[in-house]
């Protein structure tokens, strides 16, 4: 995962497993700064793991995983390529909320948006 010998097989266990939380945050940041590394099959591995973890006890693990979450949007931005070319909002199954009103960005309506800024007005 980094230029050390840190592999992501250490840093999920230290994620599910290590009993001090400084550590499992550490973990969970390590899966959000290195996630443009990752083949497919270690995104899905390393965002199951997270998904995991955002029921860990400790509220420092939590936040980091929240914010380790919010890099893994290959597959979102994949979605919401697709509906912009085809229009079958179908695909959209997990796409990133808008920041102002807080609706899937693929299939925001700006025209219903009461928020004045709304990026899809």
């Amino acid at each position: 995962m980094s230029d050390n010998e840190t592999t992501l097989e250490d840093v999920l266990h230290h994620l599910a497993n290590n009993p001090d939380p400084a550590v499992r945050s550490e973990a969970a940041q390590m899966l959000g700064e290195y996630v443009k590394q990752l083949s497919d099959e270690e995104y899905q591995i390393a965002h199951k793991a997270l998904n995991q973890a955002l029921l860990d006890m400790h509220p420092s693990v939590i936040m980091a995983v929240m914010q380790s979450l919010s890099r893994f949007s290959r597959k979102a931005r994949e979605q919401a390529r697709i509906v912009k070319e085809t229009g079958d909002k179908s695909a959209a199954v997990a796409i990133t909320l808008c920041k102002v009103c807080n609706k899937p960005e693929a299939i925001a309506d700006g025209s219903v948006c009461p928020h004045d800024n709304c990026p899809y007005k």
